[in-house]
């Protein structure tokens, strides 16, 4: 019987499989900011370019013997790969990441060069005993997961420091993790066990503000990097990794809809519940269905000239709804009274199937300019 490959990424497995060719993507993106106080995004690179093997370098004429989990390097190029404009914030990172128990580091100051050394490296990593060139940009090598909480702490975190830790803590095919079957979900391992995180947690998590968060997280989208599915309440929202099976595994990559992690999780699945805030530019639709379009409705260029002067104060009044470009709207008259002031029925419905709200206005023609009559709320 033939051995069968098992696509899992698990909780309980302390260590998180990178691609180099998965970083160098991150660290040649320019879309991607890379300025930030933590530390995960440049202490993975340091780890991408340590050996997993002894090997020699030569570097201005002079060979350098370097052991596992070691490498030597200019500050030039530390300062290429790390997106550093001086040699001076280099040396302040490594010294840092050395004050934290993380690195080793030897500078040789006449050639401007350092020698560094992961230190965890024999734990995480297998050593090869014999020597030869380890390559870059291919392979992969393990990091701890347990070092991300401290590494993330060190400070605001740059785009690609969210990136990283949204990676490093997706989960697939986790038995204890529901949703992770259906595809990759991220998971910051907490006891309730449910993939649901809020922005909230994520702001806090990172040293940011939620509007940054949600600014984040919609540029991810755009760039087909994360898929956020929100639910209603504070629940919180699932956040699927695109492209984690293609790069980790080598399968089809595979992302669940909306409606099937909320039957996973035992979620309601309300169209339009959970929209974020900022969705307030949208302009709302005013259709038929599921209504019935009586005959004294408003027309339908007339019901979006008073909805976008109405949505703001439903907004402001903390009804969220009249924000969310899935509602659905209808205005009809209330009576046949064709006097100054008319009465009119406003019902808005979350989506199809979802809840009806309805209320009462009254709309009355104020003279704005000569010859024009413009009607306000």
């Amino acid at each position: 019987m033939k051995d069968q490959l098992s696509a899992k990424q698990l909780v309980r497995f302390p260590y998180c499989r990178i691609y180099r060719r998965f970083l160098n993507k991150i660290v040649e993106n320019s879309a991607i900011r890379k300025q930030g106080q933590a530390l995960l995004f440049r202490y993975a690179v340091l780890f991408s370019l340590a050996n997993f093997r002894p090997a020699l370098r030569t570097v201005d004429g002079v060979r350098y013997a370097m052991q596992a989990g070691e490498w030597v390097a200019t500050y030039r190029e530390l300062c290429e790969r790390l997106h550093l404009h001086t040699h001076k914030q280099a040396r302040t990172l490594l010294h840092q990441l050395e004050a934290m128990n993380l690195i080793e580091m030897q500078e040789v100051t006449h050639r401007k060069l350092v020698r560094f050394k992961i230190r965890c490296w024999h734990k995480t990593n297998t050593t090869l005993s014999y020597s030869a060139p380890c390559p870059k940009d291919t392979g992969f090598f393990f990091f701890p997961v347990a070092q991300i909480s401290d590494l993330i702490g060190a400070g605001r975190c740059s785009e690609a420091d969210m990136l990283l830790d949204l990676w490093m803590n997706t989960v697939y095919q986790d038995a204890s993790v529901p949703g992770s079957a259906l595809g990759p979900v991220v998971y910051f391992r907490k006891e309730d066990g449910l993939p649901l995180v809020s922005c909230a947690a994520l702001a806090a998590r990172w040293g940011v503000s939620k509007a940054t968060v949600h600014r984040v997280l919609k540029k991810f989208e755009q760039l087909s990097l994360v898929a956020v599915h929100h639910y209603p309440g504070k629940r919180g929202s699932v956040i699927v990794m695109q492209g984690y099976l293609s790069t980790m595994f080598s399968v089809a990559d595979a992302c669940p809809t909306r409606q099937a992690l909320a039957a996973e999780l035992a979620l309601p699945t309300r169209e339009g519940a959970g929209c974020p805030v900022e969705s307030t530019s949208a302009k709302p639709t005013a259709i038929a269905s599921p209504f019935p379009w009586p005959a004294d409705a408003v027309s339908k260029p007339n019901v979006r000239l008073i909805l976008e002067n109405l949505r703001n104060s439903l907004f402001v009044s903390g009804f969220r709804c009249s924000a969310c470009p899935h509602a659905l709207y209808r205005l009809s008259n209330l009576s046949g009274c064709r006097d100054a002031v008319t009465a009119y029925d406003l019902a808005i419905v979350c989506g199809a199937g979802g809840p009806s709200y309805r209320f009462s206005l009254k709309l009355e023609p104020v003279v704005t300019f000569p010859g024009v009559e413009v009607e306000v709320i």
